[in-house]
């Protein structure tokens, strides 16, 4: 658990840039909050940096990004112990170029170390998926041609053309169905608790 003294503390890293001046009616110096605990999350606080990071890669609001960075922890912490989610630093590059490719600007706004780690993060909840919920996924051709009839429009392809993107989406979607299963499981199960003022601010009433 957190210990008394860091809550009482906010969980703030203060830099001050004090004015020297002897002058009592001086205003008080400014003050840049680099860094703040947002939430603890099995006893692991959750910076605010790593939640703009994640903000920045997905293009979220403060509120869904925090969210989705609790969601992430509590993934990771679970995906890291099986042996077959390991990721290679040959499978991180491969994650990078692809994402710069199509978002050079991130170079300029996130440190390479933080993005590689976000990146290699992410890569192990994905292989943890596929491992654990990608052989449970069974799509019949019934369910495919029903799928099929209900998205079918006039001028589009036939069903033999359509099959394969129509059993991908039903995957697809049926593995994001195990995926919000797994995550609330997680959450019941987690001690999870919101710190900073700013954090109850962004989740809202």
């Amino acid at each position: 658990m957190l210990s008394d003294g860091l809550r009482r503390q906010g969980g703030l890293v203060l830099a001050a840039s004090v004015a020297a001046t002897a002058a009592a009616q001086e205003p008080a110096p400014q003050v840049e909050l680099v860094e703040r605990i947002l939430a603890v999350v099995d006893d692991r606080p959750l910076f605010l940096s790593e939640v703009r990071v994640l903000a920045a890669v997905r293009g979220l609001e403060p509120a869904p990004a925090l969210e989705a960075a609790i969601d992430e922890r509590l993934m990771h912490a679970e995906a890291a112990r099986l042996p077959q989610a390991d990721v290679s630093e040959e499978e991180v590059d491969e994650a990078q170029a692809l994402l710069l490719r199509n978002r050079p600007d991130l170079l300029a706004r996130i440190p390479a170390a933080e993005l590689r780690r976000l990146l290699r993060r992410q890569a192990t909840i994905l292989k943890y998926v596929e491992f654990r919920f990608r052989p449970q996924v069974r799509v019949s051709p019934d369910e495919v041609r029903r799928a099929f009839e209900q998205e079918r429009r006039p001028q589009g392809p036939g069903l033999d053309e359509a099959a394969p993107a129509v059993r991908t989406r039903l995957e697809r979607r049926a593995i994001d169905e195990r995926i919000e299963e797994w995550v609330r499981d997680l959450r019941q199960r987690a001690d999870l608790r919101y710190v900073s003022d700013e954090a109850s601010t962004a989740r809202g009433p």
